[in-house]
């Protein structure tokens, strides 16, 4: 008959044991910041950041160089990439609704 034991087992902290009797490290999943999802999330975010601040920067180097033509034509470039800096977010809002829906 099996002996009765006064305690359960908590499956959280059962732990396999090498042939050496050194507890071995659990397997614990990578965290989801190295998904591929999210690291196109985070992509697509840093290249619009990348893209709007160059154009930016472009447009105040050539405003103070004296150059205000170039520096009208680069300001309006910033702004009509501006909305990349939503393709990121956008991706991710995207995905959860498709998957509610």
């Amino acid at each position: 008959m099996a002996e009765e034991r006064p305690f359960g087992l908590d499956p959280a902290r059962v732990t396999d044991v090498g042939r050496d009797g050194k507890p071995l490290a659990p397997e614990v999943p990578p965290p989801e910041w190295l998904s591929h999802r999210h690291r196109l999330i985070l992509g697509l975010f840093a290249l619009g950041g990348l893209v709007v601040g160059g154009l930016a920067g472009a447009t105040v180097a050539a405003f103070a160089s004296g150059a205000r033509g170039w520096a009208a034509v680069l300001a309006l470039m910033t702004l009509a990439a501006s909305p990349l800096l939503v393709l990121g977010p956008l991706q991710d809002w995207w995905r959860h609704r498709r998957r509610g829906g």
